[in-house]
């Protein structure tokens, strides 16, 4: 079910479905990508219990094998709306007989949509409901309609101090290489050719990015409080009118082996009964 909150000039709608951004705008113009499947058929979505891929989607766990596919299941899954207010949604996702299956956890994953004058602010809140350590990943992977080619951009990682890449295959896994990302005055020019092979994972470049037009006008800026990878995508070798600059805690899986979830890279754990707190605020 599709709901919508307003403050003020600012409109947002959510789907329950994967707890799901549909759109964003500000006097009208809309600022998120709308699932043209030509391209992309979604437009930003909730990453968890995993991140990308991991390798024949599957991973072990205390000796037994369990199956997740790309990104989790997060996405696929209805939310339970808890709370709703003119400017404000809350939505829950737990666990259920299907997910133990594939994620031997019991959890409730909190999405919280609160809207003000020029920012929309998401909260991201992971409860461990299991009596043992759990281990997971979070994204958030939001797509921005571009009104022009992807070369007319860049954007601006201003908080940058020592920018990485992170090296991945086009399958979404971890290649175990990791260079040094190189920027002009804290900014990354964008080209299509950036994304001919895979999607572009960085670190060491703070928790702001701001996607800038060829005019020096900044058309969104982002924070995402408590990631640890800002990444860029849009469909490969596409030149598609999006771009998802993405918040990651965590990294997929590793080319070619299949993991113990206890051994991937990046994962965040929490003691039985604790909650950890994201944020992201989107301002237009």
């Amino acid at each position: 079910m599709k709901y919508q909150i307003h403050h003020r000039e600012m409109t947002a709608v959510i789907d329950s479905e994967g707890a799901q951004l549909l759109s964003l705008e500000k006097n009208g113009k809309e600022t998120i990508w709308d699932g043209d499947p030509a391209y992309w058929e979604d437009s930003s979505l909730i990453l968890f219990p995993i991140i990308g891929r991991i390798c024949n989607d599957t991973y072990t766990y205390q000796g037994d094998q369990y199956r997740l596919s790309i990104h989790g299941f997060a996405s696929g899954r209805e939310f339970i709306l808890k709370e709703k207010e003119d400017d404000f949604l809350r939505f829950t996702l737990e666990q259920d007989e299907e997910t133990l299956r594939d994620y031997p956890f019991r959890f409730a994953l909190d999405v919280a949509y609160s809207l003000s004058e020029a920012a929309l602010d998401i909260r991201f809140t992971v409860n461990n409901r299991s009596d043992e350590k759990m281990f997971y990943a979070l994204g958030y992977h939001p797509g921005f309609r571009l009104d022009h080619s992807l070369g007319s951009y860049s954007v601006s990682f201003p908080q940058a101090y020592d920018p990485k890449e992170i090296g991945i295959v086009r399958r979404c896994m971890l290649n175990g290489e990791i260079r040094d990302l190189k920027l002009t005055d804290h900014c990354l020019q964008l080209d299509k050719d950036l994304f001919r092979e895979s999607a572009r994972v960085f670190t060491g470049i703070g928790d702001s990015a701001v996607l800038i037009d060829e005019d020096g006008k900044k058309i969104v800026s982002l924070r995402y409080d408590g990631f640890s990878h800002i990444v860029l995508w849009q469909t490969l070798e596409s030149d598609a009118p999006f771009l998802c600059i993405e918040g990651w805690n965590g990294l997929p899986g590793r080319n070619g082996i299949i993991e113990d979830l206890t051994e991937m890279k990046d994962m965040d754990v929490l003691e039985a009964g604790a909650s950890k707190t994201y944020g992201v605020r989107i301002e237009i």
